[in-house]
């Protein structure tokens, strides 16, 4: 039997030698036209071609398998979850940061449920895309069926992800030529760069990365962060994310201090107060900033003087101190008690590159555009 990891590294060797000499051409129509749509969509459903790499190294190193019985508990079937997070997912975060997943890709609905992947019972599968749906169940009815070779569908896969990372990284760099050109800079300029940047579709993730680039700067001069630490962002889609909001501040005895969480387009109100209290109710935390993006931040003034008593009763009990506000009413204040601000600048868009190159929740065109805007007001 071949050893799964010297599969993978003879099919990526592979790989590089048909990106290199562009020979995409030379698989068959079937094998591009499935594979090519599962790339394309590949930032919303990286769990399903990692799923279908797993699958596909099964059948290499054991070709009697049938790789739609991909659980344990199928007549026949196997462990397709334990060769990924043993194999596949390890490889990916070496190979192919962006689109690996934590720990493995059988976690998502779409590929943990107990459903044969056979063009029958995968209409049951839960992939919102039709067309999607179809690419993946393709692949495994021409190789179960047709007897088509897995090795040529792994080597496709790995060369079109090899291409797609080198058009990443091209944008990636473009960005950092920037902060030599930048230059005079005041806290309006900064919230209407920020707020432009805010409005790009699938944005979720930059109002959290603005906040994380201030607290940088900020936790290594407040002397309220004296021996402090805080932690690395995670990746917001994580299935298995742990924690108390997306940006955490521990003490040097590791107990959590200061978290923050951010709300995209959605309203203050005491019900998400109610959460965090929930959330935190056996954990001693100092303090707990809820932010929004939502543009008045409450969706009425009785909402924000019912919040606002709420949570002042609530420190006045000795609870959580916690502090519902605006992301820019925030980002504005904090921005006051920076002396250069190049230096948010410069981790605010160090942060995008790192998070683009680490998670599909940063997306190169907001890279792009960021840089754009760099451009556009950032110059003297």
């Amino acid at each position: 039997m071949k050893k799964p990891q010297e599969v993978l590294k003879q099919a990526y060797k592979e790989a590089e030698k048909v990106n290199g000499k562009n020979q995409f051409a030379k698989f068959d129509t079937s094998i591009r036209q499935d594979i090519d749509l599962l790339i394309k969509n590949i930032s919303e459903n990286k769990s399903i071609v990692s799923a279908l790499v797993t699958s596909l190294l099964k059948k290499i190193i054991n070709p009697e398998q049938d790789i739609r019985l991909h659980r344990t508990d199928f007549n026949n079937g196997y462990s397709a979850r334990s060769l990924d997070t043993e194999i596949t997912t390890p490889f990916f975060k070496d190979k192919f940061p962006r689109y690996a997943n934590k720990e493995t890709s059988f976690l998502t609905l779409s590929t943990r449920e107990r459903i044969k992947w056979t063009k029958k019972e995968g209409n049951a599968l839960k992939i919102r895309n039709k067309a999607l749906k179809e690419s993946f169940l393709n692949v495994f009815e021409n190789i179960e069926e047709r007897k088509q070779d897995p090795n040529k569908y792994l080597v496709y896969i790995f060369a079109r992800l090899i291409e797609l990372t080198q058009k990443d990284n091209l944008a990636f760099k473009v960005i950092s030529k920037q902060f030599d050109k930048i230059g005079t800079l005041n806290i309006n300029l900064i919230l209407k760069m920020l707020k432009e940047h805010f409005s790009l579709k699938h944005s979720s993730r930059l109002p959290v990365i603005a906040i994380y680039s201030i607290y940088e700067i900020l936790i290594l001069v407040f002397k309220r962060y004296q021996n402090k630490k805080l932690l690395p962002l995670q990746v917001h889609t994580s299935s298995d994310k742990h924690g108390y909001g997306d940006i955490e501040v521990y003490d040097n005895k590791g107990q959590p201090f200061e978290i923050v969480e951010i709300k995209h387009k959605i309203p203050l109100d005491k019900k998400l107060i109610f959460d965090v209290i929930k959330k935190t109710e056996k954990t001693k935390i100092d303090r707990y900033y809820i932010l929004t993006t939502y543009k008045s931040g409450f969706e009425s003034k009785e909402e924000l003087e019912e919040v606002t008593k709420y949570t002042l009763q609530l420190k006045k009990q000795g609870g959580i101190d916690i502090i519902p506000n605006g992301i820019i009413p925030t980002l504005k204040y904090y921005l006051r008690f920076i002396d250069d601000y190049k230096l948010f600048i410069e981790s605010y868009s160090n942060n995008l590159v790192k998070d683009a190159k680490n998670s599909t929740e940063v997306k190169p065109f907001h890279i792009r555009k960021w840089n754009n805007i760099l451009e556009k007001y950032g110059l003297d």
